[in-house]
């Protein structure tokens, strides 16, 4: 077998469609307002609901509620005071940068906004800080 085939089948390798990456993310404008950390906890999202979103016209509030860990935007109790949809409640808590910023840190969780290959295997010496802020520019 070759060497990239016996990486890939490790029992360390994760199924990316199951095993999102996660983080916790801290809304600082509603941290200072409650005087205590405001935490979203985002996941990932698998390959389908990345596409999926992408081609909506709400696509950063649809990438918020995608990305909800926690399940938050969800709650019965918070519909009732924001809602009526989570989408409503994302508009009526956040601002539209706060909204940009979240989904921008599940995009990261799910593998855009971030170098993730760089060239390998032509003689010279890669700056991978380099290549990384050329990737970024392109996303």
């Amino acid at each position: 077998m070759s060497k990239i085939l016996d990486l890939l089948l490790r029992p360390e390798t994760p199924d990316v469609q199951k095993d999102l990456p996660r983080g916790s993310y801290e809304v600082l404008r509603l941290s200072r307002l409650y005087g205590e950390p405001f935490v979203l906890e985002l996941k990932g999202l698998p390959y389908g609901k990345a596409l999926e979103l992408k081609d909506m016209a709400d696509y950063e509030i649809q990438t918020v509620l995608a990305g909800d860990a926690a399940g938050i935007w969800k709650s019965p109790e918070l519909l009732m005071a924001h809602g009526p949809t989570p989408a409503e409640a994302v508009k009526s808590l956040l601002l539209p940068g706060e909204i940009r910023a979240v989904s921008i840190e599940v995009e990261r969780l799910s593998g855009f906004r971030q170098a993730v290959v760089l060239p390998w295997g032509k003689g010279e010496v890669t700056d991978a800080e380099g290549a990384a802020a050329e990737e970024l520019e392109k996303n």
